[in-house]
């Protein structure tokens, strides 16, 4: 992602008043931009079902299958299992000249993607919607396909300087989904097809962009995972950080005093859902700050450091980019957690007036403000990984991953045991230890930096 820093870097140096404004709005878009456009047209589709057929339930069952059981939970828990070493691979390739490879691993992913998770996914759905039609199973299954493809195609795309073409992708795909519900939207089955098709569409625009910038004389290499350096740590450091981020929600759906049933066998929380849908849309300013931070000035401290490293730099040279980089990650850090401090303040004062717009009973402001701190540590601990995954350290990152997922699993759990009092305490209190820990551990990495750039090579 190079590029991008480079570009950001450029906005800076026009020396003007709003470039800084400028800078972080850029940032916060192509950051958070695809997912914000995404959820936003998952939100109005259901507010156009509500407003053309009246029925409360179709509207909430689409928003529920398509964000719980497709969108955000099934296919990105199976693609993160590739995603992190799929991109490394890909990083590799050119780094070793031999981007003629890129292209057929590029359709290896997706089909691995797809051979990973239809075996699980199929019997699932059936299960989940035993009592839908076979048109809206065939409709699920589809979906959750062509997701798979978008969320690999989006990172490859975007790595590609093409962040800009991927924005614009998500803005057309999604836009053409909330007009087409408008006018066809008269059924959940036409609703969950509707989503296929539009995302069909962005999947076409990403793929696109991958096509033109490699050329091959292959269609597909799905051997590239069984080569010996294959970074099978990243796969797992990527399917465990979605499955932490995901099972508080899954123990809320279905714990007996927090879940209900909303369409088969799949259950949304009222108590936990909105709050923390809130408290995720809360850290998009940190998100930016992250974005900028890292993509422009820890990957060019980084750029500099490694490259003396490889040319024979002096010692003195090595040590101050080495410094230096230490001064980004704490800056960063001190940065995202001063902003989106001040994001919550922010919230927390004019949370009761947005509850009462959403129609959210009151009762609920406490789990808000736990949620909105625990998603600051969320976005704070993601930091420190992205650093860890900049400096090769794949194993510590895994662990910590492991660490993240167990750890807010066996929380949540006592939380919920605990009372309503309680609620949220468990996914906080769990991001809270892993950001300490990976705090810890980024200080040990960055001391150790030059005996392990040396000597362990």
């Amino acid at each position: 992602m190079a590029g991008i820093g480079f570009e950001l870097r450029k906005i800076l140096k026009e020396d003007r008043i709003l470039s800084l404004t400028k800078v972080y709005g850029y940032s916060a878009i192509l950051s958070s931009g695809p997912w914000v456009i995404s959820i936003i047209a998952i939100l109005l589709v259901g507010f156009i079902n509500l407003a053309n057929m009246g029925e409360v339930s179709d509207a909430f069952r689409f928003q529920v299958v398509v964000t719980y059981a497709i969108a955000l939970a099934s296919s990105l828990i199976v693609t993160g299992i590739l995603q992190l070493p799929f991109t490394r691979y890909v990083a590799d390739l050119i780094f070793q000249k031999r981007e003629n490879e890129i292209l057929p691993s590029y359709f290896g992913a997706i089909f691995l993607a797809w051979a990973l998770g239809l075996p699980f996914v199929v019997p699932f759905y059936f299960w989940v919607f035993y009592d839908q039609s076979i048109f809206f199973i065939v409709g699920v299954v589809t979906t959750f396909l062509i997701l798979c493809a978008v969320w690999i195609s989006s990172i490859l795309a975007a790595s590609l300087k093409y962040y800009k073409g991927v924005v614009w992708s998500y803005l057309i795909a999604y836009a053409g989904i909330v007009i087409c519900s408008y006018y066809f939207g008269d059924s959940i089955e036409m609703l969950i097809f509707i989503y296929f098709l539009g995302n069909a569409v962005l999947f076409v625009f990403l793929a696109s962009f991958i096509i033109k910038s490699y050329a091959s004389d292959i269609f597909m290499k799905i051997d590239f995972f069984l080569e010996p350096n294959f970074y099978w740590t990243l796969g797992i450091a990527g399917l465990t950080y979605n499955l932490g981020a995901w099972v508080d929600k899954f123990i809320f759906w279905y714990h007996p005093s927090t879940g209900h049933t909303v369409i088969g066998h799949l259950n949304a929380s009222v108590v936990y859902d909105m709050p923390i849908f809130i408290a995720y849309l809360s850290i998009i300013p940190g998100m930016a700050i992250f974005f900028f931070r890292l993509e422009s000035d820890f990957a060019e401290k980084y750029d500099l450091y490694y490259d003396a490293v490889r040319s024979g730099g002096t010692l003195g040279m090595i040590k101050k980019y080495q410094n230096e980089m230490v001064e980004v990650v704490r800056h960063a850090v001190h940065e995202i957690l001063m902003v989106q401090g001040i994001v919550d303040i922010i919230l927390f004062l004019s949370a009761p007036a947005v509850f009462e717009m959403l129609k959210i009973p009151q009762l609920y402001l406490g789990l808000l403000y736990i949620l909105s701190i625990g998603a600051m540590l969320q976005l704070a601990f993601m930091s420190v990984q992205a650093i860890l995954y900049y400096l090769d350290r794949k194993k510590v990152a895994m662990w910590l991953s492991i660490a993240f997922f167990v750890l807010n699993t066996i929380f949540t759990y006592i939380s919920i045991d605990m009372g309503p009092s309680y609620f949220g305490y468990g996914y906080t209190i769990s991001l809270l230890l892993v950001f300490i820990i990976s705090l810890v551990v980024i200080r040990n990495e960055m001391d150790r930096l030059d005996y392990e750039t040396f000597m362990l090579q």
